[in-house]
């Protein structure tokens, strides 16, 4: 957010920022509780053998700990990616962000907007969620990660660019 805020041009408002789904979420800890549940039982296996014996071998030992370790690798990777990734709608512009040092941006100017691109499978149209691709003219293609509510991003997109052009729907009649 504090990038498009410290880019905006003179005359130009931030509009509309879209949000990941909750089922980025649920995937990261998913991904997360797999990686800690042989952690878990080992640790659970441990405190029954009251710290006296080994109960399990060290290729378990090994294979609960690199587990834990992916499942956490996993889980703040995409909280990172998510917490680093900015997509928003400004009264000139749609930009996509990401990057935590290194920074990619994508912007396209909304005047130059030719088309946007929803992408829904079943589960997504069930869930909420899809994939957006914006294309412009000049080869200009922005395609967005997995976000929520994309029918509504696309609406806040094409509402922006009506006004960027200078069109309404009064000057049709």
């Amino acid at each position: 957010m504090a990038y498009v805020k410290n880019t905006l041009a003179p005359d130009e408002e931030y509009l509309y920022r879209a949000k990941f789904n909750w089922t980025y979420d649920v995937q990261s800890w998913f991904w997360f509780a797999i990686g800690f549940l042989p952690a878990l039982l080992w640790f659970y296996g441990m405190t029954k053998a009251s710290f006296r014996i080994e109960p399990f071998g060290g290729a378990f030992i090994f294979f609960s700990g690199s587990a834990f370790m992916l499942g956490l690798y996993i889980l703040l990777s995409r909280y990172i990616h998510k917490w680093t990734t900015v997509v928003a709608v400004t009264s000139m512009r749609l930009i996509l962000k990401t990057g935590l040092i290194a920074r990619n941006a994508h912007e396209v100017m909304l005047a130059e907007i030719e088309e946007v691109i929803v992408h829904q499978n079943f589960l997504g149209r069930l869930l909420g969620y899809g994939v957006l691709t914006a294309r412009g003219t000049g080869g200009a293609v922005v395609e967005f990660p997995i976000l929520g509510r994309p029918i509504q991003i696309r609406r806040e997109i094409e509402a922006a660019v009506v006004r960027a052009r200078g069109m309404s729907k009064k000057a049709g009649r």
